[in-house]
């Protein structure tokens, strides 16, 4: 029985042994394994490898490798995490002198997580509008979940923000101005991997606009026929919106602009324009109202004198008024159909009428394109009274004295005071005569004179000037004429009376003979020169003047009775030569 039990025992320890010696065997392959069990890494995250054999035993030292280096130093663990390096694993296991062999190897790659941006057409919104945002990754294999931050912080649902669990959408809804922005990060589910946040997206909000209404022409009240142009808008901004027109709350046409051509006071009524989002649910506010009034009729313009005289005067104001209701009419005056100089007012004035100024006048009342002509009417202007300055003192007065006498009529049948003007001044002087005292200061003056009375034509045409240096100066020509006249009859009984007192009386001289006589003559004439001489006659005036010249010339001497003629060749010849 204890042989039994001693071959039992054996038996069993042997069979301990050779158990114990299977677990040991260095030539046991191990298992490799990973967590999480992905062929696709992303840098960062935490990859873990367990190397374990069938057969575990204590003692036994683990080996890691990648692209067979070993790269843990402690081999007691059984497990080594890593968080980049892409490469093929593998591990082994040892103990004492033996080494198992190595286990199929893992082949791991480690990527950049994807990165994610926010896509929107949204860079504006109104305020009520809902704008819709997506975070867009570039890796669609996994399961990503979301997360949504605004201005830095994580954004959460809200009445203004929706999101809708953890998918990559996220719908805005601001109910104030102002600008948003919002960014996005993706992370993987159950993993910790997490993607870099996008980049930020920003859109404005505005305030929902309240449209302006403008009208063209400005005045409130029209008549048939003219055109009112009325524009709906926001000023330069108005693109991307439509408008909607409403007469009497009641819609009437989508247009941004509203032209109405006036017919009837059916036309009348309040006019409104509201905008709208094109492609968009925003509806702006109805803008002001604007109330047209459109008169049944057009009224013609009336034209009226001021003053209302049947006919005018030259000289006179004229005032012409051309009357139209309404307002911002413009006013344009035709003188026998041909346009006068462009007045835009209601009143013509003409400051000082002229007999070219008569004629059949009409205005034109006009605003924007519409116009209206009044009725024609007759001014005619007559020219005044001719008036005539004279002169009346005396030629006796202008030579003696310095005052000269004016006389100033009107040349028609009225009674007329009158007026006096000096140099454009007018004289405290109201008779028809004026006397004007030449002076120095007086000489270059213009006198001028015209009629005047109470009654119309309340004066006479104005006189040609009269200027007192013109009859000075024709005083002086006559007092220089007079004084020739005079200076010449003084001289003239002066000379007379000169040539009365140095004229020499006659003088009776003893009868000479005529001792120039030829020897022709002496032949033949037998009476002594001497005797001839003393018979003629006295000689007159005119032969003495001769002889006296002749005697100039001539030097005539006695000697011992017998002339001798010192200077006449005629004197050395043997006969006489008679000078006459």
């Amino acid at each position: 029985m204890e042989m039994f039990k001693i071959l039992l025992l054996t038996v069993a320890v042997i069979a301990a042994v050779k158990s114990q010696n299977a677990a040991d065997d260095p030539s046991t392959k191990p298992l490799l394994t990973q967590t999480p069990d992905v062929p696709v890494i992303y840098t960062g995250e935490n990859l873990t490898f367990n190397c374990k054999s069938e057969k575990q035993s204590l003692g036994w030292e683990y080996l890691f490798f990648r692209d067979s280096e070993q790269i843990n130093t402690d081999t007691s663990a059984n497990s080594f995490s890593v968080t980049s390096d892409s490469g093929k694993y593998c591990c082994q296991t040892k103990k004492n002198n033996f080494t198992s062999g190595q286990s199929d190897e893992r082949t791991v790659t480690f990527k950049d997580p994807p990165s994610v941006k926010v896509v929107s057409n949204w860079t504006d919104a109104f305020i009520g509008e809902t704008v819709t945002l997506k975070c867009e990754i570039q890796d669609t294999s996994e399961k990503w979940m979301y997360t949504w931050f605004k201005d830095g912080n994580i954004a959460s649902s809200g009445p203004d923000t929706q999101i809708n669990g953890n998918t990559p959408s996220i719908s805005v809804k601001p109910n104030q101005s102002g600008t948003y922005t919002y960014v996005c990060q993706a992370e993987l589910e159950g993993r910790s991997v997490k993607t870099k946040e996008s980049s930020s997206h920003s859109f404005k909000v505005h305030d929902i606009p309240i449209p302006k209404l403008t009208v063209d022409p400005t005045w409130k009240e029209f008549f048939p026929n003219e055109q009112i142009t009325m524009q709906c808008g926001f000023g330069s901004s108005s693109d991307g919106w439509s408008f909607e027109w409403t007469k009497n709350g009641k819609q009437i046409i989508t247009n941004p602009t509203l032209t109405i051509i006036a017919k009837s006071s059916s036309d009348s009524g309040q006019y409104a324009c509201k905008g709208k989002r094109n492609g968009r649910s925003v509806v702006t506010q109805q803008s002001d109202v604007f109330q047209l009034n459109v008169k049944n009729s057009t009224p013609e313009p009336a034209i009226r004198p001021n003053p209302s005289f049947e006919f005018f005067y030259t000289g006179e104001q004229v005032q012409l008024t051309c009357n139209m209701s309404g307002a911002a009419w413009e006013y344009y005056w035709y003188k026998d159909s041909k346009q006068t100089k462009p007045i835009a007012n209601k009143n013509y004035i003409i400051n000082s009428t002229s007999v070219h100024d008569t004629g059949e006048y009409h205005c034109e009342a006009k605003r924007g394109n519409f116009f209206i002509n009044s009725g024609k009417m007759k001014v005619q202007v007559k020219a005044l009274s001719a008036t005539s300055l004279n002169l009346v003192t005396e030629l006796s007065d202008i030579i003696a004295g310095n005052i000269l006498t004016l006389n100033c009529k009107v040349l028609d049948d009225n009674t007329w005071n009158y007026t006096w003007f000096e140099n454009s001044q007018e004289l405290n002087e109201s008779s028809s005569t004026l006397k004007v005292k030449s002076t120095e200061e007086t000489i270059k003056n213009e006198f001028k004179c015209r009629g005047k009375r109470t009654e119309r034509p309340l004066y006479s045409s104005l006189s040609d000037p009269f200027m007192v240096d013109n009859i000075l100066f024709k005083r002086k020509i006559l007092l220089a004429i007079s004084g020739c006249f005079v200076c010449c009859f003084v001289i003239l009984i002066i000379g007379c009376i000169v040539l009365k007192i140095t004229r020499k009386p006659e003088k009776k001289e003893p009868v000479r003979e005529d001792l120039f006589i030829s020897v022709a003559d002496s032949k033949n004439q037998t009476a002594s020169p001497l005797t001839e001489y003393m018979d003629k006659k006295p000689l007159e005036k005119e032969s003495e003047e001769k002889e006296e010249l002749q005697l100039d010339r001539i030097s005539v001497t006695h000697v011992d009775g017998v002339i001798k003629d010192e200077d006449s060749p005629s004197a050395e010849t043997s006969g006489l030569t008679s000078f006459k």
